[in-house]
């Protein structure tokens, strides 16, 4: 009987650790064929954890508040929680004030950074390009009751290459929900790859792009 039972449990324990195989190798084809090598290490650590490979935000990210929210092979998705109110009004009052400058926080620090540390440059843009973006791309957030979410509010960042074609798209998005007042986060938004930047191509004028820039880091 105990024979058994000690099969039994090596049986399952190496079912287990063949999963944790499956899984560890399967976090790294991931991390491997995310499409834009430079983004994805300026944001995210891939590490060990135990027998388990891992994907996280770098530490500057972790210590500044920041939460890895999502990831696929051509975008990162963070989140921010930034404030507390009474109600909607007061918090959407606030976001409009400008309580967080997006452009001056560290994704936007280390999104320029990155760009400019291979020769391209990052074009600001007004936010009515944002909220453009926003409602045309893929959001981490979703609508539920009791949440207000937001597309419209801050300035979009792009790279381009020398070329003057895109490299990345970095956005953000807000959401406040209801839990004994509101609770207020932003979600910054950073899209990569070729077919993402193809669409992007197809569908935003340069004449557009030009009389909604704000400014070029270079």
């Amino acid at each position: 009987m105990q024979e058994a039972a000690n099969s039994t449990v090596k049986t399952i324990s190496k079912g287990v650790q063949a999963y944790d195989g499956w899984v560890s190798n399967g976090t790294v084809k991931v991390w491997n064929d995310m499409r834009d090598e430079n983004i994805r290490n300026k944001f995210l650590v891939l590490s060990s954890q135990g027998n388990n490979n891992v994907i996280t935000l770098n530490s500057a990210l972790l210590k500044d508040k920041y939460k890895l929210e999502k990831r696929t092979f051509d975008a990162i998705f963070l989140e921010k929680y930034i404030t507390h109110q009474a109600n909607f009004s007061e918090a959407n009052r606030r976001i409009n004030n400008g309580i967080y400058i997006s452009e001056k926080d560290l994704a936007a620090q280390l999104f320029i950074e990155q760009a400019l540390a291979r020769g391209n440059e990052v074009r600001l843009f007004k936010k009515d390009v944002n909220a453009s973006l926003n409602n045309n791309l893929r959001q981490a957030i979703t609508a539920f009751n009791g949440a207000s979410n937001r597309y419209d509010v801050d300035p979009a960042l792009i790279e381009f290459d020398k070329k003057g074609s895109p490299v990345a798209i970095m956005t953000r998005s807000w959401q406040t929900i209801s839990a004994i007042g509101v609770d207020s986060r932003i979600y910054t938004n950073i899209y990569f790859g070729t077919d993402m930047m193809r669409w992007f191509e197809n569908n935003y004028t340069n004449r557009y792009l030009e009389n909604n820039l704000i400014r070029t880091y270079r």
